[in-house]
């Protein structure tokens, strides 16, 4: 960003454009040399030039000194044309008398076209270059405000904007913003040298606590070496202070981009803080809903298996109540039922807290499809008694590199959420095929299907279903998304043509798994099998 062909605005360092190059004098002394180029041009061609043509040829000199060199230079060589007019063509010739009133005329005619040539030349100057400057000011600001745009951190845009007042002051400059302590805080300086003695930093202070511009250019500490100008919208954040090296900026009709380029700075910090304040605000307010789903989900997902364990442990402990074994044997289960459900809870609530927090590991090797499977139905045993569970699996997948432990958990989730809404008469359908390089995997239940519009949302944390009196914490499919994108793949829910939901998994797969059983294997490990 240092470099100056990496900034989009056209050279900038050059505001002011000039009415000269050189030293002042040099326009002077290009007007007599055009003016003594003309003379002898016209005293060459004088046999066949009439007087009118004469005239004609001693206003070029005038023309090209003024489009050049401004109304100094152009007034004198109008007077040197006049006087070269009359010396070597009005008689009598080689004086600077005139003999006749015509010729008289003539002269004052050519001396105030001169002049108003001059006059013309010189403000069709100043107009071009006041557009010039102009156009280059409103680039730089427009800039400005196109980089500020792609960033929110506030020390990001201060460098940004220090950049970008370098180089259109051709200085050096640097930003301190408000700590909220009373204080002030560099957040910015280009180049890097930049530094300001103990004075100068009071007079950013006074700049500060008074809102108004200060150093050279201003009425307040003119004598200093560079300007101060407030960053304040509707509040102060802090001061922008620049060397300038471009003299001419600092007179009084110049103020205006110095203006321009200080609100343009406070626009962008204050953008800056309000996108911070309301990061913060928002990170707040999710904060309090999680706290209060959390409580919500203690109070009754968490308390009514509780409450279950505790009423059928308090039962079997009432020896005073003979209860007989069917009794016992239902209150027990009760108990392991209730049980399991609230370590469902747990390991959810933990899982999704390490998603959350970034501090999950995957451990991935190599895992038979059917024992994820098997384990899967294990632990769902209980749940899934009535339920018709339908299983097909492509031949060709045998083994999947996942991570066991979470991905097991994925299965349970999915599984567990298929039970809660399939009715017992209907089946639930396991659907596991290869497509080139990734296993699809598909778990389908013929119940109420995915609202329209929410197939996203429900992946969401503490989004529930809609049927009335299904259980859940509202977490299962966010840990199945955090998990199954943990292992960079993708899922997705749909719904059914003939009614119900349907979960579909993606995981991308190495080409195929190591041969686990391998001749070589097998004779290492079993000598005797195989004598010599």
């Amino acid at each position: 960003m240092n470099d100056a062909g990496k900034w989009p605005y056209r050279q900038p360092d050059r505001l002011p454009v000039h009415t000269a190059s050189g030293p002042p004098w040099s326009g002077y002394v290009i007007g007599l040399i055009a003016v003594l180029l003309t003379t002898a041009l016209a005293l060459g061609g004088r046999t066949w030039l009439t007087p009118p043509d004469l005239v004609m040829l001693h206003l070029l000199p005038v023309m090209a000194v003024a489009s050049r060199f401004g109304q100094g230079p152009s007034l004198a060589t109008s007077a040197l044309a006049v006087a070269a007019y009359d010396f070597f063509f009005i008689h009598p010739y080689f004086t600077l008398s005139v003999s006749d009133s015509q010729s008289i005329l003539t002269v004052i005619i050519l001396f105030t076209v001169g002049l108003v040539i001059s006059s013309l030349m010189t403000r069709i100057r100043r107009q071009e270059q006041e557009a010039r400057e102009r156009e280059q000011q409103t680039e730089a600001l427009y800039h400005l405000s196109r980089d500020v745009l792609s960033t929110l951190d506030d020390q990001e845009v201060a460098s940004i904007i220090t950049r970008h007042a370098s180089r259109l002051f051709r200085g050096e400059a640097g930003i301190w913003l408000e700590d909220g302590n009373g204080g002030l805080t560099l957040a910015a300086v280009c180049p890097e040298s930049f530094h300001l003695s103990g004075q100068a930093m009071m007079v950013i202070r006074w700049c500060c606590d008074h809102g108004q511009s200060a150093g050279r250019g201003t009425g307040v500490f003119p004598n200093e070496a560079f300007t101060v100008l407030p960053i304040a919208t509707g509040r102060l954040y802090g001061a922008l202070a620049i060397r300038i090296g471009n003299r001419a900026l600092l007179q009084s009709e110049r103020q205006e981009l110095l203006s321009a380029f200080a609100r343009q700075a406070s626009l962008a910090i204050d953008r800056a803080r309000l996108g911070e304040e309301a990061r913060s605000a928002a990170v707040r307010v999710q904060a309090e809903e999680m706290r209060a789903t959390l409580l919500s989900m203690a109070s009754h997902d968490l308390r009514t298996p509780l409450a279950a364990i505790t009423g059928a442990g308090t039962t079997l402990k009432d020896h005073d109540t003979p209860l007989a074994p069917a009794q016992q044997h239902e209150l027990l289960e009760t108990i392991c039922t209730e049980a399991e459900r609230m370590e469902r809870l747990i390991t959810n609530l933990l899982d999704m807290v390490r998603l959350e927090s970034g501090s999950c590991t995957l451990h991935r090797e190599w895992i038979p499809f059917e024992e994820l499977i098997g384990s899967t139905l294990v632990r769902l045993e209980k749940r899934s008694l009535g339920k018709h569970i339908t299983l097909e699996v492509d031949k060709t997948i045998s083994m999947l590199y996942v991570d066991a432990v979470l991905f097991e958990q994925v299965l349970v989730n999915l599984l567990d959420n298929a039970l809660k809404h399939a009715p017992l008469n209907l089946e639930i359908t396991w659907k596991v095929h290869q497509e080139a390089n990734r296993v699809i995997l598909r778990v389908g239940d013929r119940g109420p299907g995915i609202p329209p519009g929410q197939e996203e949302r429900i992946f969401e944390k503490f989004i529930r279903g809609e049927c009335a009196g299904v259980p859940g914490s509202g977490l299962g499919l966010a840990i199945c998304r955090g998990v199954v994108q943990a292992h960079q793949g993708t899922i997705r829910a749909l719904n059914r043509a003939r009614g119900g939901a349907e979960f579909r998994i993606e995981l991308p797969q190495p080409a195929m798994p190591p041969e686990l059983f391998s001749s070589e294997l097998e004779e290492t490990l079993i000598p005797e099998a195989h004598p010599p």
